[in-house]
């Protein structure tokens, strides 16, 4: 029976991680539209919305410690615990990327000139929503190569940030009327990083619990 409870309770907490990741998810979605759109309205809705996904991190987290409290879990029990609260703390980092995202789109905004949003921000965004989406479903599925997979495309992000530093720099000694607007932009690139970042380590996490050790990427470099 108390097996019985655990398992139940851990099924719960595994419920409550998909439906917090699937708020962040559209977290992402909702900011890269934003951005595509430069549309201020849907960028403050993301902003507002975190702090939903901050309460069910915090729900998660209470959840955790009160079962690793009560049940004194060991082995793989207690490597599904540990590997859900560091993998909650990366989908509410995730969460706060899209909301800094939504915060430079209303500066943006603000600014009197109105530049084109670089095509490359949009591609980075949309690999970076790839990883967070192929994360979280290794994590649904326990697949081992997905999350391996994922792990490797942070790789690609972090070329594309680099080429889109580079463009984004020249971009604003060539075209000084719109340099405040380029900096917004190379904030938003960076922030875009830093959620492949968290997606990656969310994909570590899986791995984690799978295969009973962490296995870090050799070129992996972590972000806040």
């Amino acid at each position: 029976m108390v097996r019985i409870e655990f398992e139940k309770e851990l099924s719960t907490l595994h419920q409550e991680i998909i439906r917090m990741g699937a708020h962040v998810e559209q977290a992402i979605n909702d900011a890269i539209q934003a951005l595509a759109d430069l549309d201020t309205e849907r960028a403050l809705k993301v902003i507002a919305n975190d702090d939903i996904i901050d309460e069910l991190e915090r729900e998660i987290d209470r959840r955790c410690v009160e079962i690793i409290a009560r049940q004194q879990p060991v082995a793989r029990d207690l490597r599904d615990l540990t590997s859900t609260l560091k993998l909650i703390t990366d989908l509410e980092r995730i969460a706060d990327h899209a909301s800094d995202i939504s915060e430079r789109i209303v500066a943006i905004n603000q600014l009197p000139n109105k530049a084109v949003v670089p095509h490359d921000i949009i591609t980075i965004a949309e690999v970076s929503k790839q990883m967070l989406r192929g994360a979280l479903d290794a994590y649904v599925t326990r697949n081992e190569a997905l999350a391996s997979d994922i792990v490797r495309m942070d790789d690609r992000v972090d070329e594309l940030y680099e080429k889109l530093k580079k463009y984004l720099i020249h971009l604003m000694s060539v075209d000084t009327e719109n340099v405040e607007q380029l900096v917004e932009m190379l904030m938003i690139s960076k922030y875009f990083e830093r959620i492949s970042d968290h997606a990656q380590n969310v994909a570590e996490w899986v791995l984690f619990f799978i295969k009973g050790r962490h296995v870090v990427h050799p070129a992996q470099e972590h972000h806040d």
